[in-house]
Formats: structure tokens, sequence, C-alpha cells
């Protein structure tokens, strides 16, 4: 099974580096007046970062893409949009997404410098996610 967000295929092998970096609980912690702690949890439905990415380790680089594709998702992300986008794991699971704009939702690096640029370059990317 693929990995693609909305209409984009993704390479199949990125990374969710934050995947268990987050738990569905928030909590609000304060000290009361005469020193007691109050604590309150609640379920937190949304909100869940994914961040995915490619990158380079000793046995190559993994998860490359192709600079077109970089530029499909600048072009997606740069849309000011009414409905979340439907992100598809490699495993079947889904979400239901929009881009988290104040973290830089979409980075891209190429792996070799070549002027000029053309669409089939291959770059490392980042994607930084928040599930809705």
């Amino acid at each position: 099974m693929a990995l693609r967000l909305g209409t984009i295929d993704l390479p199949a092998d990125m990374r969710w580096q934050d995947e268990f970096r987050w738990l569905p609980t928030a909590s609000q912690v304060e000290v009361a007046s005469d020193g007691a702690l109050w604590i309150e949890e609640s379920a937190q439905r949304a909100g869940r970062p994914i961040t995915l990415e490619s990158g380079t380790d000793g046995a190559g680089h993994w998860a490359v893409t192709t600079r077109a594709t970089v530029a499909a998702l600048h072009a997606l992300a740069s849309e000011p949009r009414q409905a979340p986008l439907l992100l598809e794991l490699e495993d079947g699971r889904t979400f239901n997404v929009r881009f988290r704009h104040a973290d830089n939702a979409v980075e891209a690096e190429p792996l070799i410098h070549i002027a000029p640029h053309v669409s089939a370059d291959y770059y490392h990317l980042t994607l930084r996610l928040m599930q809705v």
C-alpha cells in the first residue's frame, strides 16, 4: 500500500518521527493558593502531530522524492482549505490532517545541488501535519 496525502503519492518508506511522542490525554496542572495541587485531565481528540520525513543513514538515502512532488506539496500547502486532507499510511491507517503552517509545514532539501533544477531532481522531504 502507498503513502498518500490527498491525491499526492509520497515515498512509502517515509518515517513518522513523532508517532509515539504524543498521548491522547491533555492535562492542566495548577497550584491553589492554599498549596493544593489541582490536576484536570481530559481526552484530546485532535492536534496529534504527524511529522513525516526522509533522510540519510549508514545504508544511504531513504524516502527521497522528486522536485515535482515537492512542488505539488508546496502548492497544496499554500492553498487555504475548508476541509482537512486525508493521509493514508502504508499500513492502511488513515488520518484527517491539516498542515502545521506555524512549524514550516513543507521543508525540502536537494540531495545534490545541481543548477538548473529539473522536476526529476531528488529531495529529502519533511512534512509537518496535525490530526484534526
